[in-house]
């Protein structure tokens, strides 16, 4: 007797044109780690008397269609649930970009590195691959900005480079949109340096919270052996979660909405498409506040929800008409050794902060979450015993004026995103 197990699993998804009916065609088979989104329909007791003490028979109840999916963080597949989370995103090449980030003024003789092409810094008159140091870090910046900007040498000046405003950074921004750039080089020997190449080149999907409607799909789950394919219809996106951890798997949960569930003795998802799978660990994550990472941080988590709200309408077939989008939410938290007063006095202060989780399986395959207006609340900092004392921060996120947001995705992969739409 055949027996269903998790290892010959499938999931497939596909966008629905109209909610609640099945999608047509070729599906996309999804990686997972473990899904419960399916229907279950409870009993109630019947409250009749007069046949005696032993109860009648229960009377069905309504159809509840809901659960969750964990899924590996992939930064192709994942626009799928990103998608249906903030619905369609903008999608178009991107060039790599890169920063060398100085502290202290150049001395003579440090160095930068672009490209494979030294440049020393003097402090007289500067000859060939040569910057003079000025008086401040942000002169000596800016004359780096000049020299570069009018080298001629061709390893150079495949680059544009500048200085963001009330920056003490170089920042170097590829001339070729697309993959190109994420092979050019950054090195610095008295400077810091945002990673040994540019990044961030390829084609970016840029997700938006806020967005309504949002789009429905149709998920099977199927158990060959048996044979038993789940069809779970009209799934809307309500929540994801991602915990940043210091090792292990990445992966995000995905809680969804579905109207009704059918079951089918053979798939109804075609043919499968599938996409080359690159998965994420948690040591290629990292968690920044105003572009710098974020200092004694033991862990983190981000949580988004759409906080979904079911149309229960009177129905023959005890299914929902919908499930509807409200006030979304954005909260988390943060947890760092306690080392210094700048989160508690800026939490203290009712001061917002921004905050970006991200993850880089390479240059060209990055996923980053952006939340522009965020919240801390003052924590306490017990001491539990002769250990490190460590403080966590439970965030809330708040719509940014200027952003006209409170969270975006950026992925990043070399999907033109038509798959998502």
């Amino acid at each position: 007797m055949a027996r269903a197990y998790g290892s010959n699993a499938l999931l497939l998804l596909k966008r629905e044109t109209t909610y609640g009916q099945q999608a047509t065609g070729n599906y996309h088979k999804m990686p997972f780690t473990s899904s419960n989104l399916g229907s279950e329909q409870g009993l109630i007791q019947d409250p009749v008397l007069g046949f005696g003490r032993d109860p009648a028979q229960p009377l069905r109840d309504v159809i509840n269609a809901d659960g969750d999916i964990v899924v590996p963080v992939d930064p192709r597949y994942l626009g799928f649930w990103l998608t249906g989370l903030f619905g369609d995103p903008v999608s178009g090449d991107v060039a790599a970009t890169g920063y060398i980030d100085f502290s202290v003024n150049p001395t003579a003789n440090d160095t930068i590195t672009i490209n494979g092409v030294v440049f020393t810094f003097v402090a007289g008159a500067a000859g060939a691959n040569e910057i003079q140091i000025q008086g401040t870090v942000i002169q000596t910046v800016d004359e780096a900005v000049t020299e570069l900007n009018n080298s001629v040498d061709s390893d150079v000046d495949d680059a544009t480079y500048s200085r963001p405003t009330g920056t003490q950074r170089l920042l170097v921004t590829h001339d070729t949109t697309g993959t190109a750039g994420n092979s050019f080089t950054l090195a610095a020997s008295a400077a810091k340096v945002s990673d040994a190449t540019l990044e961030g080149g390829g084609t970016e999907h840029l997700f938006e919270s806020g967005k309504d409607p949002l789009p429905s799909y149709s998920i099977e789950v199927g158990m060959g052996q048996i044979p038993a394919f789940f069809m779970e219809l009209g799934v809307v996106m309500n929540s994801v979660a991602f915990d940043f951890q210091r090792s292990g798997a990445a992966t995000a949960t995905i809680n969804a909405i579905a109207q009704g569930e059918d079951r089918n003795g053979a798939s109804q998802g075609g043919t499968p498409q599938e996409f080359t799978f690159n998965r994420i660990s948690q040591f290629q994550g990292a968690i920044r506040s105003g572009g710098v990472a974020l200092g004694n941080l033991t862990s983190g988590s981000v949580v988004y929800s759409n906080n979904l709200e079911r149309i229960e309408t009177i129905r023959d077939d005890g299914k929902i008409d919908g499930a509807d989008p409200t006030v979304a939410a954005l909260t988390g938290s943060i947890n760092v050794r306690f080392a210094d007063t700048t989160l508690i006095d800026l939490a203290s202060n009712g001061t917002p902060v921004d905050l970006e989780f991200s993850y880089t399986h390479s240059p060209g395959l990055v996923v980053k979450l952006t939340a522009h207006e965020v919240y801390l609340p003052k924590p306490k900092t017990p001491i539990n015993g002769p250990g490190g004392v460590e403080a966590s921060f439970d965030f809330q996120g708040a719509k940014n004026t200027v952003a006209g947001n409170m969270l975006e995705v950026r992925l990043i992969n070399d999907l033109d995103g038509s798959d998502y739409l």
